[in-house]
């Protein structure tokens, strides 16, 4: 894992720094604190007894600079089946009674700025290095199916939206994951989904919050 003492060092000043840039009870970080830990956990199981350069690489972090561009049309085609999933549920969900999206809105409207703000920059990142980097491969390898790896990462991942108090959250939440699972497992690369998921965060919070 390289050098302990650089590293050691390298984790007291990024805490340092995380503490006085968003201290403990300010609004909004929260999300900040869950999302970074969210992605050292993931970090530290793919990297135990390996190395951070072997974690990175078994989360998919690791793109060579040559394949970023077709990384990122892969993740604009995972935003727009993003997109079209989350029309069709909600659809599906307002014929059957269940659209009760309206409990999400306020909950993001009543958000400060900072929070919205790491709500599609700091969070998806964390979240995809735990749940698709991590918990999707290691289902995946273990059961041997990646179809069952998306089905159970997925769930944990849509559970985390209970707090949010919406069936159609949860749904969606659920169906968007399988989505980034496909896109992962597609590509070998978890680049693809962390970008459609920011953005499809982005356009959420704007709509929510603007329009």
């Amino acid at each position: 894992m390289g050098n302990p003492a650089q590293t050691l060092l390298a984790l007291f000043v990024f805490l340092l720094a995380s503490i006085t840039v968003f201290p403990f009870g300010k609004t909004g970080s929260s999300i900040y604190y869950t999302s970074v830990s969210f992605f050292m956990a993931a970090l530290f199981l793919s990297s135990y007894g390996k190395g951070f350069a072997k974690g990175l690489s078994y989360l998919r972090l690791n793109p060579r600079r040559k394949d970023l561009p077709g990384l990122f049309l892969w993740g604009i085609a995972a935003l727009a089946v993003s997109i079209s999933v989350t029309a069709a549920a909600t659809v599906a969900l307002y014929f059957l009674g269940y659209l009760d999206a309206g409990l999400v809105g306020e909950k993001i409207a009543s958000l400060p700025a900072l929070a919205l703000v790491l709500a599609f920059t700091i969070a998806p990142v964390g979240e995809e290095a735990l749940f698709r980097g991590y918990l999707f491969r290691k289902i995946s390898d273990k059961s041997s199916s990646w179809i069952l790896g998306a089905l159970l990462s997925s769930a944990i991942f849509a559970s985390l939206h209970l707090l949010y108090g919406s069936v159609a959250e949860i749904i969606v939440a659920f169906l968007i994951a399988l989505v980034f699972c496909a896109f992962t497992q597609k590509t070998g690369s978890l680049i693809p989904a962390i970008i459609a998921h920011s953005t499809f965060n982005f356009l959420s919070i704007v709509s929510t919050v603007f329009l």
